[in-house]
């Protein structure tokens, strides 16, 4: 699984992308919000559509549960 890691003294914020993001998309909102925490920014590997996600999808707002379990 791709990711960033910034160290930092405060306590460590995980980055959740939305669909086609990537481990980098919220790193400006992490700095925004806390600027001395650590960061651990994560890319989901499930691809769809060619766009990064954590889980696959059956349809549109449909999620695949077994796949959501799964992961």
């Amino acid at each position: 699984m791709e990711h960033i890691y910034i160290d930092g003294k405060s306590p460590v914020l995980i980055l959740f992308h939305g669909t086609g993001g990537n481990e980098k998309s919220l790193l400006s909102v992490a700095r925004e919000l806390s600027p001395n925490s650590a960061i651990l920014g994560i890319r989901g590997n499930v691809s769809e559509n060619g766009m990064n996600r954590y889980f696959r999808r059956l349809s549109e707002g449909v999620f695949d549960e077994e796949d959501l379990r799964f992961r």
